[in-house]
């Protein structure tokens, strides 16, 4: 049943910015006026109805046509406010966001003049997102309902806080028909710093699914069918395998071959995001209510062994990251000492600035004198740390895979541990990536003088204060 009050409920923003909603009882009784006693009325046809009878006003300006468009701008309102709420309940508590926060970029109408029971629309040379929408609204191509969501999810604004909370309004699906192999490869090359074997095996997986999702989607198109890109059903996913088997000789089932065209989206996604300026959001190892990739691959039925598997997850990413720490920075050390043959000063200025920088924020100007160098870039050339992040992300991912494998084995039979074998560099390497983007992205912008909060930082503020030449 139509729910009719919010063709004459207007859904606003007051002087505080908090949701108010206003009745207006001149468009309450022209409402049920016109649509007295023709039972059931779906909102496509109520908003059909109304959008006539507002064009047939426009020149005359009849007081009809004047109510007419203010049903369809309180329709309009809670549906912008409905929109928000939407992306709120799938978004807001993991990126951080709130309804209230989102209204003001897109609730921006302020239709009403005079009183509620004399109501005008008001005229102004300001576009509202609600003006907007009727100049551009045509009934025979589809539902207002749905123009309001386009134009909500499209409003510049509001791309622009959802990126810079993480989201990125795309499905899975439509990013990798988006996305061609050379653009892939090179995203895998400069962010991701996959190894050349690494990045062939990802983009023979596109290539597969381009040659029958993206094929099936233009030939619905040239046959007349546009629809949303609809996760890949189960006859498709076995015509992709047999397509990526026959050229590369490589046999994934079907969940395996789901779960690495997403873990792909994802890569696309925070690429996408950071390339637009947004936020990307680092991996929750140590937050519960977001369960790590690994834990959905390889325990979906089990309840208390989840629980279990999570548990000594955990503890072996925190432990690996640790050991993949001392390891690279061990080796870093050698080298400084093998190429300056110098003594074990070098080793101090290097733990030092890794110190300096990661531990008291100080920016590279700043520890430059410390390290007894006279510019900024002098430092940068010293520490080195995108080789650092780098070679800690490649052990990082060695230590940890054997390590989860041994643990797996505790967990599952062997058939699934044979399956897992087969994904899990790429299930942890999504994870692992995300530690490392989280550590650059916060290198980018330092908070002057405070210690970095990411968790790259912190474990390696750990392993220096444990070291005594440290000062």
């Amino acid at each position: 049943m139509v729910q009719s009050s919010k063709y004459w409920e207007f859904v606003k923003l007051d002087s505080t910015s908090k949701r108010r909603v206003e009745m207006i009882v001149a468009a309450q009784t022209y409402f049920q006026k016109e649509f007295a006693g023709k039972g059931e009325v779906s909102d496509a046809a109520i908003a059909r109805y109304l959008w006539q009878q507002m064009q047939q006003g426009k020149v005359s300006h009849t007081e009809e046509a004047n109510l007419a468009e203010i049903c369809l701008r309180c329709y309009i309102s809670q549906q912008i406010y409905r929109v928000c709420l939407d992306l709120t309940m799938r978004f807001g508590n993991r990126h951080g966001f709130t309804t209230e926060e989102l209204l003001p970029f897109v609730l921006d109408d302020q239709v009403i003049s005079e009183t509620s029971k004399q109501p005008k629309v008001r005229k102004s040379i300001y576009e509202s997102l609600a003006t907007k929408l009727l100049k551009t609204f045509e009934p025979a191509k589809g539902s207002l309902n749905a123009w309001v969501s386009r134009y909500v999810k499209q409003n510049a604004e509001i791309k622009r806080f959802l990126l810079q909370h993480g989201v990125f309004l795309i499905s899975d699906w439509a990013l990798l028909n988006d996305t061609n192999p050379k653009e892939l490869q090179r995203i895998l090359a400069d962010m991701y710093h996959l190894t050349p074997m690494e990045i062939e095996q990802v983009c023979q997986l596109l290539v597969s699914y381009h040659a029958v999702y993206r094929e099936d989607r233009l030939q619905q198109k040239l046959a007349g069918v546009n629809q949303p890109c609809q996760i890949p059903t189960a006859e498709q996913l076995t015509r992709m395998i047999n397509d990526l088997q026959s050229r590369t000789n490589r046999k994934l089932s079907q969940e395996a071959m789901l779960n690495q065209l997403q873990a792909m989206a994802s890569k696309l996604r925070q690429y996408r995001i950071a390339a637009q300026g947004g936020y990307i959001a680092s991996v929750a190892y140590d937050q519960p209510e977001i369960q790590p990739i690994v834990e959905r691959s390889l325990l979906t039925e089990e309840g208390d062994d989840k629980a279990d598997f999570m548990n000594l997850y955990q503890a072996e990413f925190l432990t690996s990251l640790d050991a993949a720490i001392s390891h690279v920075v061990e080796v870093a050390l050698g080298k400084l000492q093998s190429k300056r043959n110098t003594n074990q000063e070098i080793r101090r200025l290097y733990l030092t600035g890794l110190h300096l920088f990661h531990c008291q924020g100080q920016p590279m100007s700043q520890i430059a004198p410390q390290l007894g160098m006279k510019k900024q870039y002098e430092v940068t050339r010293f520490l080195k740390l995108n080789e650092l992040r780098a070679d800690i992300r490649q052990s990082m991912l060695i230590i940890l895979r054997d390590r989860v494998l041994q643990i797996a084995q505790e967990f599952t039979n062997f058939e699934r541990l044979q399956r897992l074998d087969q994904q899990l560099e790429l299930i942890l390497d999504e994870q692992i990536s995300g530690v490392m983007q989280e550590a650059e992205s916060e290198v980018k912008n330092p908070v002057r003088n405070q210690p970095l909060s990411g968790l790259l930082a912190r474990r390696l503020c750990h392993y220096l204060d444990n070291r005594s030449e440290v000062k």
